[in-house]
């Protein structure tokens, strides 16, 4: 009986699994990190699929950019990265007739090179045309699926083509040439410091227009591209340049609020900036003082306290109607030292239309010699210049009004009619479905950051910390409890980067101990 029952046992076991089968034949890679500049140029011209780009061209290029060959050698970690930059810059090697189909095919590893060259030839005579034409040739050519492994270096691409374009006199050249590198290696809702540097090529070349092409996006990814807190603050403190150069204060006000409202440790010198321009495009919007999110900085707030005074002092006198110490406050120094004159200038222009809002909402009609008695004797505004403000506000929108011509232009009648927007228009709906689909995406957003939250243990740690503590302290103030105040929102939020400058935008974020002085725009 044990045996048949073995024997039945056996019969209906699984037969055993087969080997697999060799992999076919093919040369096999091994990231190995090159030190010499033919090293360098054999590996990237072996260039033959994305595979090689992501497992062995990316992993043996990368350490020579950390310095990693020289780490035997008693140097600091700059000094090594140095090093390693120079090396993958290949000197001595001429490559810029390179025909087109070669620099797609070895996009990846010609961003390497080039963008060590303009980091490492600044102070040569290689730091030329001829350097710039084949960067412009890179952000054009470039294989999308190749640039997207690499966004951190794409984003010292971006600064270094920017920088040399600079030395050159040819930052227009630079404008086409970053757009084109943001099409081929920006993924949309991922931040990176590319859209920091194409902003500041628009704003260098005066081209504000074309700055619109990276506005107006909701950023949900922040990590993968390794932005910079510098690059943030940049982007947004551009972002609302641009919008101001475009009469949109509404939007450039917002732009510049969110660079000041970021969690920081100590306020720098782009937040204070942007706070400054925040106060002006506020008064240009809507007449009155602007109010930063309860959530801003401490640091931030006092430090607009301390060094905008001049600036909050000329919204409230706009506020209050007071156009003659508006008028006296514009005057200081203080604004054309901040570069800001320009803007303060459109606040002084802005009086008389700001003032023709205002009696808007009390009469319906007036004649225009009414209208430049109501204005006030200290505008000194006559019947010509009202008439054509009244033309320029009722082109741009700002006013719906009409005009009857009397027997005089004195005597011509403004008829104010309310503006009632159209929501059955294609406009309206188009306008009201993204809207829609916006307050989806972050929904889903928001519901997801929330699931992590609740499952982040040092999160929950602390606020079981507050729970226990009554809110009165928290771990690390000190013994018992007891010490410094914390900021919440602070405490869970990234602090300010403190790591070093940026790569490729060659300078940090000043601090509350150093000069104050904006962006230069």
């Amino acid at each position: 009986m044990a045996e048949s029952s073995s024997s039945a046992t056996t019969s209906h076991a699984h037969p055993a699994f087969p080997f697999l089968p060799p992999p076919p034949s093919s040369r096999r890679h091994t990231a190995q990190i090159p030190t010499k500049a033919s090293d360098i140029l054999t590996a990237i011209s072996s260039t033959d699929s994305i595979g090689y780009v992501q497992h062995v061209l990316i992993p043996s290029l990368q350490p020579l950019v950390d310095g990693q060959p020289f780490e035997g050698v008693k140097l600091k970690e700059k000094e090594r990265q140095r090093l390693g930059e120079e090396t993958l810059a290949c000197q001595g090697e001429d490559f810029y007739a390179m025909p087109d189909a070669d620099v797609m095919r070895m996009s990846a590893g010609l961003v390497y090179i080039i963008s060590a060259r303009l980091n490492s030839f600044r102070t040569t005579a290689l730091y030329n045309d001829e350097l710039l034409n084949f960067a412009v040739r890179l952000c054009s050519l470039g294989d999308s699926s190749q640039m997207l492994l690499i966004p951190k270096r794409i984003t010292n691409l971006a600064w270094g083509l920017l920088r040399l374009a600079q030395h050159l006199n040819k930052v227009s050249i630079a404008v086409p040439a970053l757009q084109s590198l943001i099409r081929l290696s920006c993924q949309r809702e991922h931040f990176t410091g590319v859209y920091a540097a194409y902003l500041e090529a628009c704003l260098i070349s005066k081209n504000f227009e074309a700055g619109k092409y990276v506005l107006d996006q909701m950023f949900l990814e922040v990590r993968i591209a390794s932005p910079t807190y510098l690059d943030v603050l940049t982007y947004f403190h551009h972002a609302g340049l641009i919008c101001a150069a475009l009469r949109d204060y509404g939007k450039a006000q917002q732009y510049f609020i969110t660079a000041v409202s970021l969690p920081t440790a100590a306020a720098s010198a782009i937040q204070l900036a942007c706070a400054k321009r925040a106060i002006l495009c506020q008064v240009l919007d809507t007449g009155k003082r602007v109010a930063f999110p309860k959530y801003t900085s401490h640091n931030v707030t006092r430090a607009v306290d301390k060094y905008a005074q001049v600036y909050v002092d000329l919204a409230k006198e706009y506020e209050a109607g007071k156009s003659k110490a508006v008028k006296e406050i514009a005057k200081k120094p203080d604004f054309a030292k901040d570069c800001n004159q320009g803007l303060v200038e459109q606040v002084l222009k802005s009086i008389t239309r700001r003032r023709i809002l205002q009696l808007r909402e009390t009469y319906s009609r007036m004649t225009i010699n009414d209208l430049v008695a109501r204005v006030g004797p200290s505008s000194q505004e006559t019947v010509e210049t009202i008439t054509a403000i009244l033309g320029e506000m009722i082109t741009s929108g700002a006013i719906s009004a009409v005009i009857t011509p009397g027997t005089t232009p004195a005597t011509s009648i403004v008829s104010f009619t309310d503006s009632r927007p159209d929501y059955t228009s294609a406009i309206s709906t188009n306008s009201l479905a993204q809207v829609n689909l916006i307050a989806s995406r972050l929904e889903a957003e928001l519901a997801e950051a929330s699931r992590a939250l609740g499952a982040s243990k040092a999160y929950l740690r602390k606020q079981a910390n507050i729970l226990e503590t009554g809110g009165k302290g928290l771990s690390g103030a000190g013994p018992g409890g007891k010490g410094r105040s914390v900021n919440d929102f602070e405490e869970l939020m990234a602090a300010e980067d403190t790591a070093g400058p940026t790569e490729g935008a060659g300078t940090r974020a000043k601090g509350p101990g150093s000069n104050y002085a904006d962006m230069g725009f």
